[in-house]
């Protein structure tokens, strides 16, 4: 089953309400380990190695829209409010969920960089980097329905 970049959105907790992020172009998720070369003599000469530091980073683009102003949409987050977050260095809940919720992906992070991009007769972008803090935790959950039994079940 292929999930449909439309249906994978983007979260990010305002005063205690996870709202999406409006007008969500792209997004992308990524994790690193720094790697300690871990050569014996043992081992011939091949190189070996082990994980140590790991982070991530979630960077996404947007279209701006009013989230917080006269005729303004509150249930999303823009700009506007990340702008506010990235000033105030907030350490802020996010949630990638598809439609749902069958994979979740959540934790928290600093917003690391914000950017904004506008040209005549275009709407305005931007841009927003997230530097991970701490373990992301995933987990899935699936309903299997009979006419007896329906079952959950999550995995942490």
């Amino acid at each position: 089953m292929f999930t449909n970049g439309s249906n994978r959105l983007l979260y990010i907790k305002w005063e205690g309400v996870y709202l999406p992020i409006g007008c969500l172009t792209s997004d992308s998720f990524s994790e690193t380990s720094e790697m300690l070369n871990t050569t014996t003599r043992d081992n011939a000469g091949w190189k070996t190695s082990t994980p140590t530091n790991q982070s991530y980073n979630i960077s996404f683009d947007g279209l701006i829209i009013n989230t917080q102003f006269k005729e303004g949409n509150p249930l999303k987050l823009s700009y506007d409010r990340l702008r506010i977050l990235k000033r105030n260095r907030t350490l802020i809940d996010w949630k990638i969920s598809d439609s749902g919720d069958l994979f979740v992906d959540l934790g928290k992070g600093y917003i690391s960089s914000l950017s904004d991009s506008s040209s005549t007769d275009e709407f305005t972008s931007f841009s927003v980097e997230i530097e991970g803090y701490g373990t992301p935790y995933s987990y899935s959950g699936y309903l299997i329905t009979n006419s007896l039994q329906q079952e959950i079940q999550y995995e942490l």
